[in-house]
């Protein structure tokens, strides 16, 4: 009987949003795709990348604003639809974990354009050290 009763439950629950748990369907995070369009945001000391990174950050910052709002039932989605009170916490979690991938994309993003920086910094120092021993070396 106690056998029944649990795969009957499995079944159930399978199927059936038991606790209303269940996603807004409806709604679209648009995080995600702009995480993806900054991890493949070509590197380059181009003043192009930079403006372009930049941009792409603040679109990110101005969804998950946007998300919150939505999330916390202050303002509606695109369609016109404010969210379900028993799904805020969904919502917020799913809000918390696309914030959080972005916020590791863009540091991983920021330090490598750093460390390409850095390198042309220090092979420029290079060839002007180079260049003032050369003319050391000629005057003297």
């Amino acid at each position: 009987m106690a056998k029944f009763i649990l795969i009957f439950l499995f079944t159930f629950s399978a199927h059936a949003d038991i606790f209303g748990f269940g996603a807004d369907k409806n709604f679209l995070s648009r995080v995600p795709g702009l995480t993806q369009k900054l991890k493949k945001l070509p590197l380059s000391t181009n003043p192009n990348f930079e403006d372009s990174f930049n941009q792409t950050v603040r679109d990110l910052e101005n969804s998950i604003e946007e998300e919150k709002l939505y999330c916390s039932g202050e303002a509606p989605d695109s369609k016109g639809k404010i969210l379900p009170m028993d799904q805020k916490q969904l919502c917020f979690r799913q809000l918390k974990k696309n914030y959080l991938e972005a916020v590791e994309v863009i540091f991983e993003a920021k330090k490598k354009y750093m460390q390409l920086l850095h390198s042309e910094q220090q092979n420029r120092l290079t060839e002007i050290h180079r260049k003032l021993k050369a003319d050391i070396d000629k005057n003297f």
